[in-house]
């Protein structure tokens, strides 16, 4: 028997009631977009979460970066602490004729990479050149480009303005010699004043006030400082005094290189008794219900680094030794 192909026209196919589609109507455009937009709004906070736990590990990694670097250097210097600041002033101590930036000396001395934010001596402080890859540069941190805006007044509190940009102590010295490093972290430092000498010397404590409350392990010099102050026992820090490594603090998320000031906070010029480490920065999480605290990054003098919800850090005036269980913030403390 012989067969025969069968063939179907267009006009069988519409006997058959087989029609063929041109494309989605609006009302399934419509629900697929609806299912992508819900899809956005359950998976948006997720990323943005995941891409700040990123950064928070990335600052974490810096900070043990820099604090392995500061204690090759300390080991270099047979043990001795170098100051975390000295005031652009040449009749203070010869030995530092342009002043002395933490940063800057450690990427001097080669015991970490950063790049410098001027390309060569004698630069204007105008002609800085910011690289996102500086190990000093928190992730979370005011970008380099809107650091350089006026700080708002009355307010000091951790996530404030203030507390979350570069800060870099010398800029016309450093522009002078070509070498700036700008940095979102700071040292365990605090200001050379009678209060911060580590014995009852009269002539540098003023006397037993308040004895021992503000034994930081570094000084920062200011331009008041005498070859006195950085000759003597009580202004100088060795590794001999760190008997608690893993607990007293080394380096903190912050601006100001006197964070360690006790003071009362503010917000648009009103106090807020309960804040007193004002100027320890807060850059990671989520914020309070109240907007002023966050997370932020500790390094410690073992090397190693953890984060610690600043809203924990709120105390009484003069009470750094009632912080946190496992942290640390003055010699004596330990």
């Amino acid at each position: 028997m012989t067969t025969r192909a069968t063939r179907f026209t267009s006009g069988d196919a519409n006997v058959f009631g087989c029609h063929r589609r041109s494309g989605f109507t609006l009302v399934e455009l419509l629900v697929v977009i609806g299912i992508i937009a819900v899809l956005i709004a359950i998976l948006l906070p997720a990323l943005q979460g995941a891409r700040r736990q990123a950064a928070m590990v990335q600052c974490a990694s810096n900070m043990r970066q820099i604090s392995m670097a500061l204690l090759m250097y300390i080991d270099a210097a047979k043990g001795k602490f170098p100051p975390a600041t000295v005031s652009d002033n040449a009749n203070a101590e010869p030995a530092f004729p342009n002043g002395f930036w933490w940063p800057n000396e450690l990427v001097r001395g080669k015991y970490v990479n950063a790049p410098s934010v001027y390309a060569e001596p004698n630069s204007p402080t105008s002609s800085k050149n910011f690289n996102k890859s500086n190990v000093f540069r928190c992730p979370e941190g005011i970008p380099e480009e809107d650091s350089g805006a006026a700080v708002p007044s009355g307010n000091e509190y951790p996530t404030s303005f203030g507390n979350n940009r570069y800060s870099m102590i010398n800029d016309g010295a450093g522009a002078r010699e070509g070498l700036g490093i700008p940095s979102w972290y700071m040292l365990a430092s605090r200001n050379q004043t009678n209060t911060n000498a580590t014995h009852a010397d009269r002539s540098f404590t003023g006397g037993p006030t308040q004895p021992g409350h503000r034994q930081s392990p570094f000084m920062g010099f200011q331009s008041s400082a005498t070859p006195d102050h950085f000759n003597s026992p009580a202004f100088t820090r060795h590794r001999g005094q760190v008997k608690k490594a893993s607990e007293l603090v080394m380096i903190v998320e912050a601006s100001n290189n006197n964070w360690y000031d006790q003071a009362q906070g503010k917000r648009g010029g009103v106090a807020l008794p309960y804040i007193w480490l004002r100027r320890l920065g807060a850059r990671h999480g989520k914020k309070t219900g109240d907007g002023l605290n966050a997370w932020t990054n500790i390094a410690f003098f073992d090397g190693h680094v953890a984060p610690y919800p600043t809203a924990d850090f709120q105390f009484p005036r003069y009470h750094l030794d009632n912080f946190y269980q496992g942290t640390i913030f003055y010699l004596n403390k330990q």
